[in-house]
């Protein structure tokens, strides 16, 4: 054979080799994508068959619902009709469904339906959720956990209560359409109460005032033009230092500030304090920046110049953002105030989204946000950008900044949290700078993120952190057959040359766990243990601390002064036409039409016309029970608002000793909830004075020991969503009568205070290096007008 020869086959076998590589590659990625697309198909026909079954039984029509039973059903009772009791406190109950152990065919399985049914005066809603797809792939049956939730009133109830289950579901499929082979029960439970706990009073207040969109959004050509249904923070705070609590509530048109009169009712005093005409407000944070005594304001202004109010100290407020060096800032949607350099004055960081004029989120994990910006308060009325220098100008799409000390070194550390991506943990290394620890600490926190708050939920002794986010009715989606084609999309439609930092900024942080990645922002908010040493641990499922919704605004408080901190989380976004949801129909086209998403056509309204978007969601309310868990009380406590709500602000309005609960809404009307279960239990509120801190004490932190039992605060301003809640902070003494002994660390001094044997029931000022505990008697609210 000649040289030419032997190349020429040389080639050819190359050529050949390449060809069969190329074939068998495309042979791949074709079954990758038939696989995600069965994957998908399946599910949705699981949702359907699901929908339809709910409907079935809301409509009483067992007949039906007979239908979609196979006639091969075996399955085991649901405990439907069989339910034992948990616990009961505060006059809210908990039962649990409990599964007798027998075998029923379909019409065993009707007739326990048809009992369950029957037990109920009257049925608000059902519905029935794809949780899980455990077995997917034929021959072999469909099996799926479903989730259910009912809202009734049982026979013979006072009130409705809620239950909610999961099951275990086999289908087969007979004819082009699903039956039900076998079906058991998880677990399941009902929560219900003979009265509630809070009752909304915001009509009666005056304060349940209609939000209204931003103009701009709605009059100009905008890429991302659902940010419309973004912007509703709330901030509570003692503005004329009478004692009680105010509210400013943020709004498109005009915000507003609301007075408190003391006796139930708020006066709308916002021109009057010269605050008139402020349009496209997304938050506002009270902070006494210059150490007069008085609560100033920083406002955001969305397409405007961010502006700074003074307090004159007579309830009016003067305009100084042209002499304090405060920036434009386009697009800010959150604040937050910390002396990060403890040289005894506030200062403010501003949190920013993407300009939407300009921008969509570039994917599901997108950096391309407005910087944040930190600025420096120089003592002397002005504010010096210290952003790059101190390189905290995270570039995610920010919803919430909180500041709290972490790691205990008498350092402010700051928590960003991102939409469409990842949260931040910045690190104060105590010389102006901050060091990301994100990855290092455990705090990534994939997802949707919309509220940054730090609390210690479990009384250790250290600061935990809640993250909102978005735990979808169809998280089943985001499973490996879903990654797999989502990747495959990206190289087949040329997205991946745009994404591939991004990608590669996964990788770095979380390696080839992209499957991880997804699930994670899919599953909802996030509740990290500080473990004590510079991490943490994700506890969100371990601690049932991630209900179902699309969640924004919320705060921790002790509600019901057990010991414990609760948590109050606001939930959903587009109320369109009921009974329709876009979701699953979104998650799907960002799957497969990626080219499609980069135009921003998935986030125009006019795409979904009058299909809701996770809307009419409620409002969850998670009470603590004080072993690490949490348990969802929204609807005995009477707190599942279904008002497409957002922020969340936590004070005590009335001066009882209770801790209620301020929510705004998105073009719909502001709730106050007035807490009516806290006063069964004992309580104290503290109130710091700093001198040589700043004044409002932020940053200070408060230690009690009640029965041997330690509780802890730490004093923030700016957290939540868009939000600012109560400055004095409250601790639940259940029927203890008196705290053993209570600590202050002051921030800037250093200085730890301890008292001993102080009484319950009463509201106590601290002042920073004065050893006495003062008691602070605000005149009493005159008749309330409202209930």
């Amino acid at each position: 054979m000649t040289r030419r020869n032997g190349n020429t086959l040389f080639f050819s076998g190359s050529a050949l080799t390449l060809v069969a590589a190329f074939a068998g590659l495309t042979i791949l990625a074709d079954r990758v994508d038939q696989s995600g697309q069965r994957f998908y198909h399946t599910g949705a026909e699981i949702v359907t068959t699901l929908d339809q079954l709910a409907r079935t039984y809301s409509a009483f029509d067992m007949a039906k619902a007979g239908v979609l039973y196979s006639d091969r059903f075996r399955g085991s009772p649901l405990g439907l009709t069989r339910l034992e009791p948990i616990e009961e406190k505060d006059g809210l109950r908990r039962l649990r469904f409990v599964a007798a152990e027998s075998v029923l065919d379909r019409a065993g399985a009707m007739a326990e339906w048809r009992a369950y049914l029957d037990s109920f005066e009257a049925v608000e809603e059902i519905k029935l959720h794809l949780h899980r797809l455990e077995a997917w792939d034929s021959p072999r049956p469909l099996v799926a956990i479903v989730r259910m939730e009912l809202i009734g009133k049982p026979r013979g109830a006072l009130q409705t209560g809620i239950d909610r289950a999961f099951f275990r579901f086999e289908f087969e499929s007979l004819d082009g359409q699903l039956r039900i082979l076998s079906s058991s029960l998880q677990e399941g439970e009902r929560t219900i109460a003979d009265r509630p706990q809070f009752v909304n009073v915001a009509r009666e207040a005056g304060v349940d005032f209609l939000n209204q969109y931003y103009p701009a959004f709605l009059n100009q050509p905008l890429k991302f033009g659902m940010i419309r249904y973004g912007p509703a923070g709330i901030s509570a705070a003692d503005y004329d230092n009478d004692g009680f609590y105010d509210l400013f509530i943020p709004d498109g048109v005009e915000a507003k500030l609301f007075r408190n009169r003391t006796d139930g009712m708020f006066e709308d005093i916002t021109a009057k304090a010269g605050l008139a005409g402020l349009d496209g407000v997304s938050v506002g944070v009270f902070a006494d920046y210059d150490n007069d005594g008085w609560k100033d304001l920083f406002v955001s202004r969305t397409f405007r110049h961010n502006q700074l109010f003074h307090s004159n100290g007579d309830g009016t407020f003067t305009d100084v953002t042209a002499k304090s060096g405060i920036g434009e800032d386009c697009c800010t949607t959150v604040a937050s105030w910390a002396d990060y350099d403890s040289d005894g004055f506030l200062d403010l960081y501003v949190g920013r989204y993407l300009d939407p004029r300009k921008a969509i989120p570039t994917t599901f994990y997108a950096r391309n946000g407005e910087p944040n910006q930190l600025y420096h308060n120089n003592g002397d009325g002005t504010f010096t950008n210290v952003t790059e220098k101190a390189g905290v100008g995270e570039v995610g799409l920010c919803l919430g900044t909180v500041w709290g000390d972490y790691d205990d070194d008498g350092d402010p550390d700051l928590y960003v949290v991102n939409d469409f991506g990842r949260s931040t943990l910045y690190r104060n290394d105590g010389d102006g700078t901050f060091a990301d620890v994100t990855v290092k600490s455990n705090t990534l926190a994939y997802g949707a993120g919309m509220n940054a708050s730090f609390a210690d939920y479990d009384n250790d002794g250290r600061l935990d952190i809640y993250n909102t986010q978005i735990r979808s009715d169809h998280a089943w989606f985001a499973e490996s057959p879903t990654v797999y084609r989502y990747m495959l999309n990206s190289f087949r439609q040329g997205v991946w040359k745009t994404d591939i930092p991004l990608y590669w900024e996964m990788f770095h942080q979380s390696g080839f766990g992209f499957v991880g990645i997804f699930r994670k922002m899919a599953s909802g908010n996030t509740l990290l243990r500080n473990k004590g040493d510079g991490t943490f641990e994700d506890v969100s499922w371990k601690a049932h601390a991630n209900p179902p919704g699309w969640f924004w605004g919320a705060s921790f408080a002790d509600f019901d002064n057990d010991g414990w901190q609760d948590i109050y989380a606001a939930t959903g976004w587009v109320y369109n036409d009921p009974g329709t949801e876009i979701e699953m129909d979104f998650l799907n086209n960002v799957v497969s039409r990626q080219k499609d998403y980069k135009t921003g056509i998935f986030f125009d309204p006019k795409h979904f016309g009058r299909t809701s978007w996770h809307g009419y969601e409620r409002n969850r309310h998670l009470r603590n029970n004080g072993d690490g868990t949490f348990v969802e009380i929204g609807r005995a406590a009477g707190t599942d608002l279904l008002a497409n709500s957002r922020g969340v602000a936590v004070a005590d309005f009335w001066n009882r000793g209770v801790l209620d609960i301020a929510v705004a809404a998105s073009t719909d009307r502001h709730a106050l909830l007035k807490n009516e279960v806290g006063a069964n239990r004992n309580w104290l509120a503290v109130e710091l004075v700093g001198t040589q801190s700043n004044r409002d004490a932020v940053g200070a932190r408060v230690t009690i020991r009640v029965k041997g039992e330690p509780q802890m605060r730490e004093l923030v301003i700016g957290d939540g969503y868009g939000s600012q809640n109560s400055l004095r902070q409250y601790f639940g003494l259940g029927e203890a009568t008196s705290v053993e002994e209570l600590t202050v660390r002051w921030p800037r001094s250093g200085i730890a205070q301890t008292f001993r044997n102080v009484a319950a029931n009463r509201m106590v000022e601290i002042t920073e290096g004065k050893n006495e505990v003062a008691d602070k008697h605000y005149s009493q609210p005159n008749e309330s007008r409202v209930r």
